[in-house]
């Protein structure tokens, strides 16, 4: 019997609700031509109407899979939607989908797909999945930080440190292009969490604290550095900047003088200068100070630095604290 004779036959017996032997008859065409994907999606309806769904998804399954391989795109596209009717949860499908989306260039389709999967695995706590299918969401948009920063946390959690502080100084790049002070603060947190040997990073970090006078989170974030990154002058500088714009007077006038005092040893006649400028500025009448600051010189061989005392403003603003110079410096000391 013919092709189109036994299509015929099997379409008078859909017609007469006998799905069983309709699905024999196309069966017929299979076993001759097992290619014949008409024929097996034709089987697959005709189970989804007799209610055998676990056979019409796994039929469906094949055919979608067949064109999907063979390159037919936009068919397999059409039979895994048909798969989801059917079966909603199922999940593999839908990252299938987000991959067709993804070749055919309907990139927005592809990432609703992925994030399907995406909120799926974190709900059941499969962090290495999370993980593989976060990537593929980078793949399709790259510029996603809330994606990068998740992806970060999950390889963090997976003990992939290096490869999370990869992905979050990709971030900083980006909200950095942006401008994004707020996002950039979070991300910078993250970095030296896990590298708090990052000298340059923590200025970099202290700064936008500056910028924003969240002067109590410069003084933690200070505090909480490992001892060598304590010892570095501009850190000690803007160390006891941010103790005196917090109105911690005595503890900024230690810092100050232990400062000016390191900037001597160091012969950083600049820093030196500086330093003690901000002093007449901040204690000029403190006789008791600035007779100790005076043996400090003269324990070191120094010369005394005159200095003209001049009104205070916020340090931020002025030159009396370059930010900048202070970045530049810890980014030679780090290279």
């Amino acid at each position: 019997m013919s092709k189109e004779k036994i299509i015929e036959q099997a379409e008078k017996y859909f017609q007469a609700g006998k799905f069983d032997r309709a699905i024999k008859e196309y069966q017929k065409i299979l076993d001759e031509d097992p290619s014949d994907m008409r024929a097996k999606l034709k089987i697959a309806d005709l189970c989804a109407r007799k209610k055998d769904m676990a056979l019409a998804v796994k039929t469906y399954h094949e055919v979608a899979d067949y064109y999907s391989n063979e390159n037919f795109h936009l068919k397999a596209i059409a039979v895994y939607k048909t798969i989801l009717k059917l079966s909603p949860t199922s999940i593999d499908v839908n990252e299938k989908l987000g991959a067709l989306y993804r070749r055919v260039g309907l990139d927005q389709d592809a990432l609703n797909q992925f994030y399907i999967v995406a909120n799926y695995y974190d709900g059941k706590g499969l962090s290495q999945e999370s993980l593989d299918i976060r990537q593929k969401i980078l793949e399709v948009d790259p510029f996603n930080t809330t994606g990068r920063v998740r992806l970060a946390e999950l390889m963090q959690a997976n003990g992939k440190a290096a490869d999370s502080i990869r992905e979050y100084e990709r971030v900083a790049q980006i909200l950095e292009q942006k401008q994004d002070k707020e996002g950039l603060t979070e991300v910078y947190e993250k970095i030296l969490y896990l590298k708090p040997e990052d000298l340059s990073l923590l200025v970099r970090l202290c700064r936008l604290y500056v910028e924003k006078r969240e002067f109590k989170k410069v003084l933690r974030r200070i505090e909480m550095a490992l001892p060598a990154i304590k010892q570095d002058l501009n850190v000690c500088e803007m160390w006891a900047e941010a103790l005196l714009e917090d109105r911690q007077t005595d503890a900024a006038r230690r810092r100050f003088k232990d400062l000016y005092a390191q900037s001597l040893e160091s012969k950083d006649a600049e820093r030196s200068a500086r330093i003690y400028s901000r002093i007449l500025q901040e204690f000029s009448d403190d006789e008791d100070y600035l007779k100790e600051l005076g043996e400090i010189q003269k324990e070191l061989g120094e010369t005394p630095i005159q200095a003209k005392p001049k009104f205070r403003q916020d340090f931020e603003g002025t030159d009396i604290i370059n930010l900048k110079k202070l970045e530049e410096e810890a980014k030679k000391k780090g290279s």
